[in-house]
């Protein structure tokens, strides 16, 4: 008789136990969805200001998220480097799928708590209502060796394994207008402490990196000249293409955008069409092939980073610091340069090569015979222009 009651006893435990679960869950979690809207803080071109959302550049996101009971003394993770991936609509996508290997689609996941087109990840997550804080960092693009922690903090690469920017030239094919395509190669962050449980959570996404374009141009006082004017080469020389991003050094070097004291230097040159070596012939009669009037030779990414101001030399490898090199020809005549970067931007001794900031260099081919006009656009609204003969 006692063996009976000891085990109607624990029957009677496990059945209040599965009870008391039940009412703790719904007491903590509101059944309201976790979701993200992901936002580029920059502007991509001139003429089209509306491609703000993260989409037009990536349509994946790595997220990292967190919550807090007690006023940030203690987290507890909710995303762990989790992908987010874009879909126009419910079952669609717009690039590489990640999130239906296993066959659920995210309308069968999510069903109508979700209005798409829109940001989704596997595995829903619900608000917390007993939460205090969140904490939310992501970046892109996903293959990143990136790293983010409760307090904010976003790291790309490390002191001991560095980033280096490709030298690749973006700009394949000269063209009148810039292809944008180093916009998709940038790496990109962002930030959210929200607690709104009634709104997806706003990602505003930063473009880390600098771009730097070349632009190519006939001064009008050469438009009639009938010898032949050819571009042959356009270098720039001596920038510094290996470092790693903590996002926490910001406060200590704004223009740097976190990025530590880049080195190992890198050269980035533009000697042709594809690979071709008889360079750009400014005043041919087909524009494109041999006409290369107002054409760009060189979109590339960069690592911000300091440069500083130098005396133009007539020899190379007198010239130590970051400079641009140009080598052509009018006619038979042959001629070349070197012009430091920071001389044509500024009139300071240093000058800072910010993260988020687009620099355009114009080459005016000229009876100067070269000259530049430089211009910085801030990927935002603002723009500033440098000129300098």
């Amino acid at each position: 008789m006692k063996k009976n009651l000891i085990i109607l006893a624990a029957t009677a435990l496990v059945l209040t136990g599965c009870s008391s679960n039940d009412t703790f869950k719904q007491e903590v979690f509101e059944n309201i969805p976790l979701a993200f809207n992901a936002y580029s803080n920059k502007a991509t071109k001139a003429d089209i200001d509306t491609h703000t959302n993260l989409d037009f550049f990536y349509k994946t996101f790595k997220v990292y998220g967190w919550k807090s009971y007690d006023s940030k003394a203690h987290w507890s993770v909710v995303f762990n480097g989790d992908i987010n991936e874009y879909f126009g609509a419910a079952d669609t996508y717009g690039q590489t799928i990640y999130l239906q290997a296993d066959g659920i689609k995210p309308a069968q996941e999510w069903g109508t708590i979700q209005n798409f087109p829109a940001w989704y990840y596997k595995g829903i997550r619900y608000w917390d209502k007993f939460a205090t804080n969140y904490q939310f960092s992501a970046f892109t693009p996903i293959t990143a060796e990136a790293a983010c922690t409760s307090d904010g903090k976003i790291t790309i690469g490390s002191d001991g394994s560095k980033i280096t920017v490709e030298s690749t030239n973006l700009m394949a094919t000269p063209a009148t207008t810039l292809a944008y395509t180093g916009f998709t190669k940038d790496y990109m962050t962002a930030t959210s402490t929200s607690t709104d449980r009634n709104a997806a959570v706003a990602l505003v996404f930063s473009h880390e990196l600098a771009k730097f374009n070349i632009k190519l141009h006939l001064d009008d006082d050469m438009a009639s000249n009938t010898q032949p004017i050819i571009v042959n080469e356009v270098s720039i020389k001596n920038l510094n293409g290996t470092s790693y991003y903590d996002s926490s050094k910001e406060s200590d070097a704004g223009y740097l955008s976190g990025w530590k004291t880049p080195e190992d230097e890198l050269e980035y040159s533009a000697k042709g069409v594809g690979t071709a070596t008889t360079g750009y012939k400014m005043n041919g009669t087909t524009a494109g092939t041999d006409k290369f009037d107002n054409y760009y030779i060189m979109e590339r990414l960069m690592i911000p980073q300091v440069i500083s101001k130098s005396t133009p030399a007539s020899q190379l490898n007198e010239l130590s610091q970051a400079c641009v090199y140009v080598k052509y020809t009018i006619g038979t005549e042959e001629f070349e340069g070197h012009y430091g970067l920071s001389n044509l931007f500024a009139d300071t001794d240093t000058y800072n090569i910010q993260g988020g900031n687009e620099y355009t260099l114009t080459i005016n081919v000229g009876p100067k015979p070269i000259y530049f006009t430089a211009t910085v656009n801030v990927w935002t609204n603002n723009e500033g222009t440098l000129t300098a003969d």
